[in-house]
């Protein structure tokens, strides 16, 4: 029982990795903002981040997510996916969370790209980010300062239409060419 603890111990010191995609990454200047949040959440490293695939690697010590760890009964994978995420959405006031990383490989992905109206504030170029963002089918998507907004979709879950319907339903003014 004493060697078990003290295995339990060693291995609780030891920082552990994960690796999703974020939600929240609607443009370059959000890469930032994302090292600044996950630098106030204890315990919890930055390691890497791939604005282009939205994924990020975290580190984390397991005893700084979980304090008050049963050494007979630790968290699995969806109990420290579900607290990273929480304390990621916390300590961005809901602005970035986590999403499974994407089983589609990328080349695999529809790009499509729809022109959106005045979008002059970081803001509002995050509301209509985040309008399609959370879309099945949507592995990840930018938005730039001329209003165009960019996924990478899997065609086999969603289509064009209802990404712009997404963005109507989100009162958002779309352009034609």
């Amino acid at each position: 029982m004493k060697y078990a603890f003290l295995f339990f111990l060693v291995t609780s010191l030891h920082a552990d990795e994960a690796r999703h995609r974020i939600i929240g990454l609607s443009e370059p200047a959000r890469e930032q903002d994302l090292r600044t949040q996950t630098q106030t959440i204890p315990g919890v490293d930055l390691v890497s981040l791939n604005f282009a695939t939205t994924e990020a690697t975290f580190r984390y010590e397991l005893s700084a997510l979980f304090p008050a760890i049963n050494p007979k009964k630790p968290p699995n994978e969806t109990d420290i996916t579900q607290k990273l995420d929480s304390l990621l959405k916390a300590a961005s006031r809901g602005t970035f969370t986590l999403k499974p990383r994407a089983t589609l490989p990328e080349d695999k992905l529809h790009k499509i790209d729809i022109q959106v109206g005045l979008l002059d504030c970081k803001g509002c170029r995050y509301g209509a980010y985040i309008a399609i963002a959370k879309l099945d089918g949507v592995e990840h998507a930018t938005v730039n300062e001329a209003g165009l907004l960019t996924a990478w979709i899997d065609p086999a879950k969603t289509k064009r239409e209802a990404l712009i319907e997404a963005l109507k339903k989100g009162r958002l003014e779309l352009v034609t060419p």
